[in-house]
Order: C-alpha cells, then structure tokens, then sequence
C-alpha cells in the first residue's frame, strides 16, 4: 500500500473518530439537558402543596402551592409568611432538586423542626412531613406520580 494512501485513510479515521465523539456528546448533552427540565415541568403540573396546620385561626386556610423554591420566615418577600416572633425573616426553605424536596434551614435563630426534631443539614422531605417554625406548624402533601423521573 503506498504512503500517502496509508495517510489519507488514517486522516479519514481521524475524521470519523471526531465526528462520532462530537456525535456522543452531543447525544449526552442532550439527554441532560431533558432530565434537567423534568423536575421544573413536575413542579408546574402541581406536585403538592404545604398547609399550616397549627396554629388554627377562625377562617385560616393556608395553602401554598410548592414551587420549585419555597421559602418560608417572617419577612414579607417569602413564599409563605410566618407570622411568628420566632420565626426569622428567612428563616427557611423547601427546594426541589433532582426529583426530591429538600427542607434546609438558612441559619435561623431558632431552628427549623421536620417531624420534631431539629435539622442540622439540608434534609429531604416526604409526603406527610410535618415542619416546625416557632409555633407554626406545616404539613406536607406530595403528590408523588407527579415527581416520577
């Protein structure tokens, strides 16, 4: 075989490699960037919601619609508003992240309670998870074939 054949088909090899990479990340990237979105369409197609169960005011009916991100204190930019002089102004948050729901603290002065007990870390959450804010008293309801990756 002569040289410059010989240099010819390993360029053409060459070529082809790059081109079946490219072709692969591309495929990669692509798949990523679906499962990427899944979690924000699940979230917009009413995953759940959270309810103040305690305390329970003549006509209180809080019902918030979980978002992507929740926040949860006494100032009046959050999400929900806690009406609680133990509560901080930012004193929590619920995000979903990777198909699940993460309750963390954000350096309160008090704490934040999930089933009672008080969270060091970022936590998941489940259906029928109660979170504690001073007084208050949050029940979580998810609705879980909506968050079904």
């Amino acid at each position: 075989m002569n040289i410059e054949v010989t240099i010819f088909l390993l360029r053409l090899l060459g070529v082809l490699s790059l081109l079946g990479f490219l072709l692969a990340l591309f495929v990669v990237i692509w798949r990523n960037a679906g499962a990427a979105v899944q979690p924000l369409a699940a979230a917009g197609a009413g995953p759940g919601y959270l309810v103040c169960e305690q305390p329970r005011l003549a006509g209180d009916a809080l019902r918030c619609t979980l978002r992507p991100i929740v926040t949860l204190g006494r100032a009046a930019g959050n999400t929900v508003v806690v009406s609680d002089d133990f509560a901080s102004a930012n004193h929590a948050r619920i995000l979903l992240e990777s198909g699940k729901w993460w309750l963390e603290d954000r350096q309160s002065r008090n704490g934040t309670l999930l089933n009672g007990e008080t969270i060091i870390r970022r936590t998941i959450l489940t259906d029928g998870d109660e979170i504690g804010i001073g007084r208050h008293r949050y029940r979580l309801h998810l609705n879980q074939e909506n968050l079904a990756i």
